[in-house]
């Protein structure tokens, strides 16, 4: 807008306020979202599970489900960096009622050096969401996984295939650079957004994508209340440079399954 300029952009979208009231008003569209990570959680009989980026409960509640068809039940954990997710979480444990056997924590996982005073036999990170995660912070969030994770556990996390990165965010496939949503739940008052998502860009590693958004916060008579900007960056690593940094980082793979949309990954 024109009193706007590059200092009204934030980087911090993922432990916004904005952010945990849109992805909650956009729980119906995920309702039926497949998660192919969950189908490897179980495998060798986990007795302690923690789940990064919990937001309002939708995947742990997937893991809840299954966790009660195991002989032994195990532990659940989540673990959720925007705070602003915690009542969110509230509401949709109402709804789910297992997930309130579950333990949550709406804290940094980099930060928290001694989470719940014990280590896991599963960490798995799903949605997509690595791509999320800064190049140079990857290291940190690997010793941290370690930190947390048993000694034979497992680290599962979910990654775009690079098929599917090259047609969603290569330019020349890039036909929908401009898009909007208008978020409405009964009784509250109305989020309008607009992203604005460039073509991927040629790294070293394989490709960065960035998107700027505006969500605006509107009254029931279409009022503007508050208006916030952030740049979005998600770095796509190709499999091979992937393989490597994984390596580097003491993890080594124990397989990756790509029958899905997305290129799981479960490392040891």
């Amino acid at each position: 807008m024109e009193n706007e300029s590059i200092l009204n952009i934030r980087n911090d979208l993922h432990s916004s306020h904005f952010w945990a009231d849109v992805f909650w008003r956009r729980r119906k569209n995920h309702a039926n979202r497949d998660d192919p990570e969950i189908q490897f959680i179980f495998d060798n009989n986990p007795t302690a599970i923690l789940e990064i980026g919990t937001a309002y409960g939708r995947v742990l509640n997937k893991i809840t489900i299954e966790n009660e068809k195991q002989i032994e039940k195990a532990q659940l954990f989540g673990i959720e960096v925007c705070k602003h997710c915690k009542k969110y979480f509230q509401a949709y444990s109402k709804e789910n009622l297992l997930l309130e056997n579950c333990d949550v924590f709406f804290d940094d996982f980099l930060k928290n050096n001694n989470m719940y005073q014990r280590q896991f036999d599963v960490i798995v990170l799903p949605m997509n969401t690595f791509p999320s995660l800064p190049i140079s912070m990857l290291k940190e969030f690997f010793s941290a996984v370690r930190r947390q994770l048993n000694p034979n556990g497992l680290f599962i996390f979910s990654t775009y295939k690079p098929k599917a990165t090259d047609n969603k965010f290569n330019s020349k496939n890039l036909k929908g650079d401009y898009s909007g949503e208008l978020l409405i739940e009964p009784g509250n008052d109305i989020i309008a957004s607009e992203h604005y998502l460039f073509p991927a860009v040629k790294k070293d590693y394989g490709m960065q994508a960035i998107t700027y958004s505006s969500y605006n916060r509107l009254t029931r008579e279409y009022e503007l209340e508050e208006r916030e900007i952030y740049r979005n960056t998600r770095n796509f690593i190709n499999p091979d440079k992937l393989k490597e940094i994984i390596k580097d980082n003491d993890f080594h793979i124990k397989f990756i399954d790509t029958t899905s949309h997305s290129a799981v990954y479960c490392l040891q």
